[in-house]
């Protein structure tokens, strides 16, 4: 390996794939040192939204620094840019630059870029090479790290899509002191999913993490005990046949009030806020959890800016509609993830019509 480059922080091995994810400070700017090291020459499509141009400009002239051909697509900022019509533009854009299936798409953004320009590299002449760089905590924690891609349609979120692995994910912890208060607030959504589905122990860090973004070094320590639990879990049922569900603790409610809301009232991490708590209640109702653990999350969310009350005009039947509409409902069973306490995961649960009807008005309350 190049002298210059540091070492990866770990390595993913999901199934016959093994790839480096790189996190530190800066890295942004050595993206193409990292990628000499992973396979020299070559030609990026280079995707990020509007919200980074500065970083996009930085990574294309590291990537051209290192002898790589670079082609920038920018794309709107938010859910609206995960679109069909998007990835045609985008496989078009390749296709007259002259992209080739040994050349790369690199995704550089949220996760919605992520998401998004995964789906580009999976599609695009039946799949091409992948680079991750994600620039905010909900992407380095979640949709950055397993190989999930997909855009949406009208009936639901990430209803096409692929599972694509990355050649190399490269986050840059530096990134994160720009983001505004809000959008690490929504990462920070997901790290409380983490700590509930890995351990009390984890939980106790996350509780009494400080005002965010908190300390690098300690922030940095707290992204790869996520991506550690994360990939343990992707490495065991990369196709989600079973225990890599247990990822999506909240989402199935969460999913629903993001659709509701028309995908500008919350943002994803908000309604995964709303939606752990909705998932908690039902988890005491049928999976034995003690309450106190709800109320010290409500706590701890509430704390860090992320909401624990559902606005009013959020209206009940169409967020039951879109939850009915969920990839994970199966033959009117919803699917759900519960856990009888930080640790202890229930999958494939399908409480009472009912109970989830109480678990939102509850938000409500």
């Amino acid at each position: 390996m190049n002298a210059t480059v540091p070492a990866p922080t770990l390595w993913a091995e999901i199934g016959a794939t093994r790839y480096p994810l790189h996190l530190g400070p800066g890295l942004v700017d050595r993206l193409g040192d990292l990628w000499r090291d992973a396979r020299p020459g070559g030609a990026a499509l280079l995707v990020s939204d509007g919200n980074v141009p500065e970083l996009a400009r930085r990574a294309r002239a590291a990537l051209q620094d290192a002898g790589i051909r670079v082609i920038t697509a920018s794309v709107p900022p938010g859910e609206g840019s995960k679109t069909l019509s998007q990835v045609e533009r985008l496989c078009r854009l390749g296709a007259e630059a002259g992209l080739r299936r040994a050349d790369a798409v690199v995704a550089l953004g949220g996760g919605v870029v992520g998401d998004l320009a995964g789906f580009v590299a999976a599609s695009y002449q039946r799949g091409v090479r992948l680079v991750h760089v994600p620039t905010t905590l909900l992407a380095m924690v979640d949709s950055a790290v397993g190989g999930k891609t997909g855009v949406d349609l009208p009936e639901g979120k990430n209803y096409v899509g692929a599972i694509w692995q990355p050649e190399m994910v490269v986050m840059d912890t530096t990134t994160l002191a720009t983001l505004p208060p809000r959008q690490l607030a929504c990462g920070f959504a997901e790290i409380v999913k983490y700590g509930l589905l890995d351990s009390p122990a984890l939980f106790d860090v996350v509780e009494q993490w400080p005002e965010l973004p908190g300390a690098r070094d300690a922030l940095a320590a707290l992204i790869r005990r996520c991506v550690d639990h994360k990939l343990a879990v992707v490495a065991a049922d990369e196709r989600e046949t079973g225990m890599r569900a247990s990822l999506n603790l909240g989402h199935t409610i969460g999913h629903g009030i993001e659709a509701a809301a028309g995908y500008d009232r919350y943002h994803h991490g908000e309604a995964i806020s709303l939606g752990l708590l909705a998932a908690l209640r039902l988890s005491e109702q049928d999976a034995g959890l003690d309450p106190s653990w709800r109320t010290r999350t409500a706590a701890l969310l509430e704390r860090h800016c992320l909401p624990t009350r559902l606005d009013r005009e959020v209206r009940l039947d169409e967020i039951l509609a879109a939850m009915g509409r969920d990839k994970k409902s199966e033959a009117g069973a919803l699917n759900m993830v519960m856990i009888g306490a930080p640790g202890e995961v229930r999958l494939r649960m399908n409480p009472s019509h009912d109970r989830v009807v109480a678990a939102i008005e509850e938000l409500r309350a």
